[in-house]
């Protein structure tokens, strides 16, 4: 067996040593003093430091703020000897755009200051002193030409008067003067007669039963977004009876010939004579051919429909005859148009969107007199399309082919 000598473990210690940073005193409440005064010690010394370095920059900041000017100064000579004149123009048009920017940015802000604007005069001033000139301001509207008249009036005829000198003196045409006042070329003009006087360049019409716009701008061949205008008609559909319309630029109508000679194709028929039936009778009065609801003893006519997700198609008259309704029917029907074809014939086309024919206007068959529509009592777009015979409706597919 052999033994070994145990040996003892080593103990080292490394220990560093602090003191520099422990404070100094003999007991706790003389270090602790101690610490805090080396702290402000240091904090002061560091403050100061600071302190003086930025004197030191502003010194620096002051010196090189001195020596801008002759910098700049410099610089600028170099340049534009340099340069040759070529950076004058340049520099100039900056300096002016920094002087504008100045002016523009700081003016509001000046405005609004004693130095600038004064103060106002105290109310109380002015009442009791008499030194001040009052001034008057008129505004002046000069109206023009086309609106100077818009309303007709009379004119008594004084001697020498003659038509063409009337119309001259107040602007208005001879045939104006003789539409207005009923006169003809065999008229003759006597002293203290009174003579209507129509607005410049224009007519007075007066609202009848069946008028639309669209039917007056025909009858004096004027626009209708004109008559509009000039009248102040905000709602074009609503036309009030009675009223009187100036229709500007208007042209003399032409008298609608009172005598109307019914279609060779209808017989002659007298009373209450018995209609006679024939699919030749006129044409089909629309381009589609879906029927919504047929003829009825309840249901005068026959509903001709169309899709909603297609345009309205065109109405037409389904044979030749003279318009004796257009407008707007107050039973239900919206917009409707009437023709009477003679020899006891009727044929009627309601709830339209459009109408493009006037009261009392001929209208050849197949003719377009107006669009499908959706106006009145109506829950889609359709026509409703009635045929008459001496005021009693009769059913349609027996007429139209």
């Amino acid at each position: 067996m052999i033994f070994t000598k145990k040996r003892p473990k080593s103990q080292r210690f490394f220990q560093l040593s602090f003191a520099g940073f422990k404070p100094k005193g003999r007991n706790k409440f003389e270090k602790y003093l101690n610490t805090w005064a080396s702290f402000t010690k240091s904090l002061f010394g560091f403050l100061l430091k600071k302190l003086v370095d930025l004197f030191v920059l502003i010194g620096r900041l002051f010196l090189f703020m001195l020596m801008l000017p002759k910098k700049g100064k410099d610089f600028l000579v170099v340049k534009l000897i340099w340069s040759r004149g070529r950076l004058g123009r340049p520099i100039a048009l900056i300096i002016i755009l920094a002087v504008s920017f100045t002016v523009f940015t700081f003016a509001e802000i000046l405005s609004s200051s004693r130095l600038i604007v004064s103060e106002k005069v105290n109310a109380d001033y002015l009442k009791s002193t008499s030194d001040i000139i009052p001034k008057k301001f008129v505004a002046t509207t000069k109206v023009p030409d086309i609106r100077k008249r818009d309303t007709s009036f009379k004119y008594s005829i004084q001697p020498g008067d003659t038509l063409s000198g009337v119309g001259e003196k107040f602007k208005i045409s001879t045939d104006a003067l003789k539409y207005v006042n009923g006169l003809t070329d065999t008229s003759v003009l006597k002293i203290g007669q009174e003579l209507t006087i129509p607005p410049v360049s224009g007519l007075v019409h007066t609202i009848e039963e069946g008028d639309t716009l669209s039917s007056i701008a025909d009858d004096y061949d004027v626009a209708v977004q004109a008559i509009a205008d000039f009248n102040y008609i905000l709602n074009t559909e609503e036309l009030a009876l009675g009223t009187e319309l100036v229709i500007p630029g208007a042209s003399i109508p032409t008298p609608v010939v009172p005598v109307y000679t019914a279609p060779s194709y209808l017989a002659p028929s007298t009373g209450q004579a018995a209609p006679t039936p024939s699919s030749n009778f006129c044409v089909w009065p629309t381009t589609v051919r879906i029927i919504s609801q047929y003829f009825t003893w309840y249901h005068n006519g026959i509903d001709i429909a169309t899709p909603w997700n297609r345009g309205m198609p065109p109405i037409f008259s389904c044979t030749g005859g003279k318009v004796i309704r257009s407008g707007w029917d107050p039973y239900g029907l919206g917009l409707t148009v009437k023709i009477d074809h003679g020899n006891g014939y009727a044929t009627t086309y309601g709830h339209l969107s459009r109408i493009d024919v006037g009261y009392g206007k001929k209208v050849s068959r197949g003719q377009q007199i107006g669009v499908m529509g959706n106006t009145g009592r109506s829950t889609g777009p359709h026509v409703h399309f009635v045929v008459e015979y001496n005021g009693v409706p009769q059913n349609p597919f027996n007429y139209v082919n």
